[in-house]
């Protein structure tokens, strides 16, 4: 595939892109994808991207000061917890774990905050918890780490689920059919190929983080997708129909892609 590629650095900035036609496929997590295709904008899912796996959680990992004194989701009621993006999988599944754990995410005011500044504002005092993941700070949980760790949230979601995705429009891949399976293609086998060689991978990673291969290797490293099924995507629209995102839940094959595989 000759393909190039466009930085962007927010979800909304990438789903723009898309819709606008000045990017062919995008990242994104799926509740913004559900949100979208309940307002009637032609969006349509490729491949799964990153999972989230009960046994290696890598994202909705729910932090707080190590100090401090939150060591419940009861503890949660009426505390300020920052998030990536509101209203997306981050943002709910908290919710969804706070609720299922004891808490009120009713009483909880959720903040919009990118991830290299969540720890900052944590050891400030400034929020009480936050929603990372070790792509956004590698040395999460990990010895000497100011921050502790008390919940996967994703797993008040599913155990195993994707909640980000490469999507496109109907439109593109109505129109550029073979460009389409060309890129499930690459992207299943890059996926294979990723989940086997870590080692490898590591080095990729480490020119493009900014990051050492050591510093890498220890770390959760993410679980790729190698192939979309309707049981991947609908924990994603289920919570957010029951928090309000949508207004109601749909079938997954609504917007998963004829090229999808």
């Amino acid at each position: 595939m000759d393909a190039q590629f466009l930085a962007l650095t927010s979800g909304p900035a990438i789903a723009a892109a898309v819709l606008g036609g000045s990017a062919d496929v995008g990242y994104s997590n799926v509740i913004s994808l559900a949100i979208a295709h309940s307002r009637g904008l032609p969006i349509t899912i490729l491949f799964p991207a990153n999972l989230h796996v009960h046994e290696a959680p890598t994202a909705g990992l729910l932090a707080v000061k190590k100090t401090s004194p939150i060591t419940s989701a009861k503890n949660l009621n009426g505390k300020v917890m920052a998030v990536i993006g509101l209203n997306n999988i981050a943002d709910i599944a908290a919710r969804a774990w706070i609720d299922k754990n004891g808490g009120d995410s009713k009483t909880v005011k959720s903040v919009e905050l990118p991830f290299p500044e969540m720890k900052a504002a944590l050891e400030a005092d400034r929020i009480d918890a936050a929603v990372l993941d070790t792509t956004g700070d590698p040395t999460l949980g990990k010895p000497g780490d100011t921050l502790r760790l008390i919940a996967s949230t994703f797993d008040a979601v599913s155990m195993r689920f994707a909640p980000s995705v490469w999507f496109s429009t109907t439109d593109w891949v109505a129109k550029h059919p073979a460009q389409a399976k060309g890129f499930v293609a690459a992207m299943r086998e890059s996926a294979l190929w990723a989940n086997k060689n870590h080692r490898d991978s590591a080095t990729i990673l480490a020119k493009y983080a900014h990051i050492t291969t050591a510093q890498i290797d220890t770390f959760t490293r993410a679980t790729y997708g190698d192939r979309l099924t309707p049981e991947l995507i609908q924990p994603n629209i289920d919570v957010a129909a029951k928090y309000g995102a949508i207004k109601a839940a749909f079938p997954a094959s609504d917007i998963i892609s004829s090229a999808a595989g």
